[in-house]
């Protein structure tokens, strides 16, 4: 007997982490009798691939397709796929992807058939409180991946828009449970910690590497990455401010947050109990001083902490840099226009 769990979601609830843990443990979760059989089905072995089984086939499948028609491919690779599992002695299989919350007429029918034909199947999500959903939406659709053309929108702005899709999650829960009833399992992400362990747990896995993808960025690359996304009118993916932040992620070994300099550097107190516990050091460097006819070492004035500099100060240091990187610039590009110049007229020439 092979059991069919359909993670469907929610979206915002770690999907693209345990997708990504269920594939790159793919060996182990197979000892264990488990087969992840991906987004869309892309990783089944069952027959001549379908031009929407590959993992960026959703659009393909949701949306190139009518309902009828991709239920009926649906079924028909679903029954190949858990036929030939169950010869192979596995017991587990699974199928994760979080656009069938919301667009479960395409897959309903082929999964209802699915159970009839004896095959257990358990629909499990995950929920979260709608004000941190929102908030995640955002810093996702709204600044990372910029899906509107024009400058970055604040988040009143966004949900202008954004706000008219329903913005709830019960609507769906109630499809799915209508369908499977007590074979649809709902989990808290608020209170599951680690989702991707607590996804492995409850169905049996053990041994996986978990595999975080798609986190929220932390404020500064956050931050960094709304001003390069508000720079373009038209849309902007994620995938444009990829090769920026690894300007720095690769050269940055450490990846440290350093305190400010008036932090980082010694503290007065720590100065004045280096003095103290130095005494007799002192009076040792002071004799020799007098026989020398120079003054004593004075610790009479207070030693002043090392400031941080203004912001001013730093913005002026980073604009001199832009500014020398911009004609740096600006004097290759007329170099590199000289040279197009001369190869072309040396190709002219040839050509005479």
């Amino acid at each position: 007997m092979v059991k069919l769990v359909v993670h469907i979601g929610l979206g915002k609830t770690g999907s693209s982490s345990i997708q990504e843990t269920l594939l790159h443990n793919a060996p182990i979760l197979e000892r264990q009798g488990v087969k992840y059989l991906g987004m869309m089905l892309e990783n089944s072995d069952a027959g001549t691939k379908l031009p929407w089984q590959r993992m960026s086939g959703s659009n393909a499948f949701f949306d190139g397709m009518s309902a009828s028609d991709a239920s009926e491919q649906l079924y028909d690779v679903l029954n190949r796929s858990i036929s030939d599992l169950r010869q192979d002695g596995y017991s587990l299989a699974i199928w994760s992807n979080e656009w069938l919350a919301t667009r479960g007429a395409h897959v309903c029918s082929a999964l209802k058939k699915i159970k009839e034909s004896g095959t257990d199947v358990e629909i499990q999500c995950y929920v979260r409180r709608h004000d941190r959903w929102i908030q995640s939406a955002y810093l996702q659709w709204g600044i990372k991946d910029k899906s509107y053309e024009g400058p970055v929108r604040s988040f009143d702005k966004w949900l202008e828009e954004f706000g008219q899709r329903d913005i709830s999650f019960a609507p769906s829960l109630h499809f799915w449970d209508d369908l499977f009833g007590n074979r649809l399992r709902v989990f808290n992400y608020d209170s599951a910690g680690d989702v991707v362990d607590h996804f492995l747990r409850s169905n049996g896995i053990s041994g996986a590497s978990s595999i975080k993808e798609n986190v929220t960025p932390d404020q500064v690359l956050l931050a960094a990455q709304s001003v390069f996304n508000g720079r373009k009118k038209r849309r902007m993916p994620p995938t444009e401010f990829g090769p920026i932040s690894r300007l720095v992620t690769g050269t940055d070994e450490n990846g440290a947050v350093l305190p400010p300099l008036d932090r980082l550097t010694p503290s007065v107190g720590s100065l004045q109990e280096i003095v103290a516990s130095r005494r007799d050091d002192i009076e040792d460097v002071n004799r020799f001083l007098l026989r020398s006819g120079e003054p004593s070492l004075s610790f009479a004035s207070p030693v002043s902490q090392q400031a941080h500099p203004t912001p001013w100060e730093m913005d002026q240091w980073i604009l001199k840099l832009v500014y020398s990187l911009a004609e740096e610039t600006v004097r290759l590009r007329k170099q590199t226009d000289s040279l197009r110049a001369q190869l072309v007229a040396l190709q002219d020439h040839k050509a005479i």
